[in-house]
């Protein structure tokens, strides 16, 4: 009897690939830190993050479509690579993106979408202003106030997560362990270099 006890609760534990499976947003989100971050982690790529995550959440709205996020995680795995490589200011196209996604919306959206497309506009705009104001100051401040930014988006994934809304449970713990893994990596990078 406590052999088949044994052998019921061996058969009960999850194998490796059950967890892969259920847990892949997670890891895929861990891949996405090491590999954005592999030659260094700085405000510019935390602020390009920040706001690249933030218009994916828009772009999820502005379509009323969950997965329309991966979609546009898509189009924003070919810009930040862009945006590392050159350091251009993409600000102006990154703003005009997301007026066209708030335009698209009010026309294609039902009366009853426009406050789900409101409520990301406005966290949109937020986080892309704090990403601006981190731009502008001096490195200690600017590191602090980028990562403020990108675990502050994190929350954001984790309460979306949790409304089940806009965005797939797939896509917002992707984009939570992303954001609060490279906030911390930032203060972390940070804090190292004060102390060394």
């Amino acid at each position: 009897m406590t052999s088949a006890h044994h052998s019921g609760a061996a058969a009960a534990r999850p194998t490796f690939g059950a967890v892969l499976r259920a847990r892949w947003p997670s890891i895929f989100g861990a891949v996405m830190i090491a590999a954005s971050s592999f030659d260094g982690v700085d405000v510019y790529l935390i602020v390009l993050t920040t706001v690249l995550a933030a218009l994916c959440y828009l772009a999820a709205a502005a379509t009323d479509r969950r997965r329309g996020a991966w979609v546009a995680f898509s189009a924003a795995f070919v810009l930040l690579p862009l945006g590392l490589l050159t350091r251009l200011n993409l600000s102006i196209p990154l703003l005009l993106v997301g007026l066209a996604l708030i335009v698209y919306g009010l026309v294609t959206l039902p009366r009853s979408g426009w406050r789900e497309l409101a409520i990301q506009a406005g966290g949109g705009a937020a986080f892309a202003a704090v990403g601006l104001v981190a731009l502008n100051l001096g490195p200690l401040a600017a590191a602090h106030v980028a990562a403020l930014g990108i675990i502050g988006h994190g929350v954001w994934d984790v309460i979306h997560h949790r409304r089940d809304k806009v965005v797939t449970h797939a896509f917002s713990e992707f984009c939570a362990v992303l954001d609060f893994g490279l906030g911390v990596l930032l203060l972390i990078v940070t804090w190292w270099a004060i102390l060394g």
